[in-house]
């Protein structure tokens, strides 16, 4: 029964390494985010670049409410696209 464990440890552990090995390398390391997805309970007011890498969202929820989200990006802030869903 120990030796089935071992046998079974062993197995687990080359999957795992195995898928991370597989992912590292078939994507290129980490993949970059182009887009920021707004919820369907919100409205977009407004989208401005802030400084250096920052875009900021103004929104309305469905009572009326605004809600301001900062959002730090990997690069020039105008390369990200707001979508709403």
């Amino acid at each position: 029964m120990v030796t089935l464990l071992m046998v079974t440890m062993i197995v687990g552990i080359m999957v795992v390494a195995g898928a991370l090995v597989m992912r590292i390398a078939g994507e290129g390391g980490r993949p970059t985010m182009t887009e920021i997805r707004v919820g369907a309970g919100y409205s977009v007011v407004s989208v401005d670049h802030g400084v250096e890498d920052r875009l900021v969202l103004v929104l309305k929820d469905a009572n009326g409410e605004q809600v301001v989200r900062v959002y730090r990006t990997k690069g020039a802030a105008a390369d990200y696209e707001v979508i709403k869903e």
